[in-house]
């Protein structure tokens, strides 16, 4: 861990003192040597041996989440750790510092990234209309739309099952167990969510061909398995 310049302060080691230090490092960076950190300097301590172990290969999940900058960022980094020239080291992280800002994303308040979930339009038409053409009040109508969204919201990564139980769901929306319970089996009765018997609870499922959150190259993998374990299972009961 590297030593700041309050703790050295703290130490007893003068402003003057520090800033003969830095030039030192200065120094050392121009004739290509090994650079001691300021700590080591200022005590007369031999610089310590750096990890010289190759960087590891990023995924390109970790590196479409970071963005461009982002990406040229940690390659940037990752050049750095594994460059003998000390002056170029040093201009490599101060690169990868200015790519960091660019990086940085504006924002207000909320993360537009941040695991959303697609939901098809197709989904969202249909469901509607079956709402609307059920018996179901206008208030009976507007709670089911409001429950479907936070289930949709609690979707596993790269599934159809919703990670929330109906108890869960009562206690995010503020419903009681009986409207709960009614709203849920509207739902399952206009084909908007599929409820699984697992033990003693019921899996909530939405089909992935409505709605999804995950990989997209891996969508059509989820829609087998739906079609396998959720549909299949639905129609025997």
């Amino acid at each position: 861990m590297a030593t700041t310049i309050k703790k050295l302060r703290r130490q007893g080691h003068s402003v003057e003192d520090i800033e003969l230090a830095r030039q030192i490092q200065d120094g050392a960076r121009q004739q290509g040597a090994p650079v001691r950190s300021l700590y080591e300097i200022l005590n007369g301590l031999p610089a310590r041996a750096r990890p010289s172990a190759p960087p590891e290969d990023l995924t390109v999940r970790q590196l479409r989440k970071r963005g461009v900058y982002g990406q040229a960022a940690i390659l940037v980094d990752q050049a750095a750790l594994t460059e003998k020239n000390t002056a170029k080291a040093q201009k490599a992280r101060d690169a990868s510092t200015a790519l960091k800002e660019l990086a940085e994303r504006e924002q207000l308040e909320f993360d537009l990234f941040r695991g959303n979930v697609m939901t098809a339009d197709e989904y969202h038409d249909a469901i509607r209309a079956r709402l609307m053409a059920s018996r179901a009040t206008p208030a009976r109508r507007a709670i089911a739309l409001a429950t479907l969204q936070e289930i949709k919201r609690w979707l596993g990564w790269q599934s159809f099952t919703c990670t929330k139980t109906a108890a869960d769901l009562c206690d995010l929306l503020g419903f009681d167990k009986v409207t709960m319970s009614d709203t849920l089996a509207l739902l399952e009765e206009i084909g908007a969510i599929t409820r699984v018997k697992r033990g003693r609870i019921k899996d909530i499922t939405v089909t992935p061909e409505g709605a999804f959150r995950g990989d997209l190259m891996k969508h059509a993998d989820q829609v087998r398995r739906y079609k396998s374990e959720v549909v299949d299972l639905a129609s025997r009961r």
